[in-house]
C-alpha cells in the first residue's frame, strides 16, 4: 500500500476527472444495460460509433464477455451468433478482424486480431461457467489452438504474441502490439488448457513489456518493433511512438491480471499523477514528451483511476469515471472493463 500522498493523488485525480468529463443527464439503467442499448444492435453487432459504425472482433468479444459476466444469456447468444455468422469466415476458428456495414461492406480482410480472439476465448470460458452444456469450452479450446498456430512465434530467445496471423513478420523483424497481451485471458487459457503453453506466453509477455518502455516516464508504445537479430526493441515509426489509445490498455491488462507490481503499472501511475499536467492526457509522444492538447476520455480516465486506486488501497467504485458518460463505444467499453477488473480484484469470487 502506498503513502498518504498517493491517497491524496487519487482524490485529486477524481476531482480532475469530474471536471474533465462533461456532465450528462443521469441514466437510470445499469452500465451494461446502457452500453447494450447504445452500442449493440438487435442483431448482435457491437457498433464502433466513432469509426464509421464498423464492428471489430475486439468489440464483439468484449460484448460477449460483458454479457456473460452480467448473466445476460439473451445478449450473449445474440452477439455470439452474429459474430460467428459475420466474422467466423476463416478456415480456422479465429475471427476476421473487421466488418464494414452498408452496401459494398462486409468483411474485406480475413486477417484476425489477436486481442479479439483472446477475449473471444475468455468470453466462451466465462459462458461455460455461467451456462454449462453448450460446448463453449470446446470452442474456446479450438480458438486457443488456432491462435497458438497462427499468432505465437519464437523470435530469437523470445516467445512472442503477434497481433495477427498475417502482416506482422518481416525478414529482419516482427511487430507487436503491447496492448494485445490480455493477461486475464492468457491466465484463463493457461488454467483451462494446461496442455497448451499459455503460461509461457504470459510470462514472456510480462518480460517483454518490462523491457519495452520508452521516454521519460518509461511507458510502452502503441506499436513495437522487435529485431530478430539481437532482439532490439523500438517503437514503430509513425503509428507507434505514443502511449496512446492502444497502449493505455497495457496497465489495465496488467492490473486486471494480478500484476500490479509490474514496472509499466508503476510508470503509468507516475504519468497519470503528474502535477505538471493541467489535464490527464489522452496520449504522450514518447520521443518528445509532447502530450495531447485535449484531455483523456472516460475510458482512459477509468483505467487511470483503477491504477491509482489500487496503489492507494482501492476506494469506492462510484468514484470511477463512468461508462455512461462516454460518447464512444471504445471509451465506454474500456470503462466497463476497468469496472470488471475492480470487481474481480476487490470482491470475493461469486462462483459464476
Amino acid at each position: 500500500m502506498d503513502s498518504p500522498l498517493s491517497r491524496r493523488r487519487v482524490i485529486a485525480f477524481g476531482l480532475a476527472a469530474a471536471c474533465i468529463v462533461p456532465p450528462r443527464t443521469a441514466r437510470a439503467t445499469a452500465p451494461w444495460e446502457d452500453f447494450k442499448a447504445r452500442f449493440v444492435t438487435p442483431e448482435g453487432r457491437v457498433r464502433d460509433n466513432a469509426n464509421q459504425d464498423i464492428s471489430h472482433s475486439e468489440g464483439q468479444a468484449w460484448g460477449m464477455l460483458l454479457a456473460a459476466r452480467h448473466g445476460d444469456a439473451v445478449a450473449f447468444r445474440r452477439i455470439h451468433l452474429w459474430t460467428l455468422a459475420r466474422l467466423g469466415l476463416r478456415s480456422d476458428r479465429l475471427l476476421a478482424w473487421r466488418f464494414v456495414p452498408g452496401p459494398g461492406g462486409g468483411v474485406r480482410d480475413l486477417n484476425n486480431a489477436t486481442d479479439g480472439d483472446l477475449y473471444h476465448a475468455l468470453a466462451l470460458l466465462t459462458a461455460e461457467r455461467r451456462w454449462p452444456g453448450h460446448g463453449y469450452a470446446m470452442l474456446a479450446r479450438r480458438v486457443a489452438e488456432d491462435l497458438l498456430r497462427q499468432a505465437v512465434r519464437q523470435v530469437g530467445p523470445r516467445c512472442v504474441l503477434l497481433p495477427g496471423s498475417a502482416g506482422f513478420e518481416a525478414a529482419g523483424h516482427v511487430e507487436v502490439n503491447p496492448s494485445y497481451y490480455a493477461f486475464v485471458a492468457l491466465d484463463a487459457l493457461a488454467a483451462a488448457f494446461p496442455d497448451q503453453p499459455w503460461a509461457l506466453v504470459a510470462r514472456e509477455g510480462e518480460a517483454l513489456l518490462a523491457e519495452a518502455r520508452f521516454g521519460r516516464f518509461g511507458l510502452p508504445p502503441d506499436w513495437l518493433r522487435m529485431e530478430r537479430r539481437g532482439g532490439a526493441l523500438v517503437p514503430v515509426r509513425g503509428r507507434g511512438d505514443r502511449f496512446g489509445y492502444d497502449a493505455i490498455r497495457v496497465p489495465l491488462n496488467l492490473v486486471w491480471g494480478g500484476r500490479a507490481a509490474h514496472p509499466v503499472v508503476k510508470a503509468a501511475a507516475r504519468f497519470w499523477s503528474n502535477p505538471d499536467y493541467r489535464h490527464v492526457p489522452a496520449w504522450v509522444r514518447l520521443s518528445t514528451e509532447e502530450i495531447s492538447p485535449y484531455p483523456a476520455g472516460p475510458g482512459a480516465l477509468a483505467i487511470a483511476w483503477l491504477v491509482l486506486a489500487q496503489r492507494a488501497g482501492w476506494g469506492e467504485l462510484s468514484a470511477m469515471p463512468s461508462a455512461q458518460s462516454a460518447h464512444s463505444y471504445y471509451d465506454a467499453a474500456l470503462a466497463l472493463l476497468a469496472r470488471e477488473a475492480w470487481r474481480d480484484l476487490t470482491q470475493p469470487p461469486s462462483g459464476a
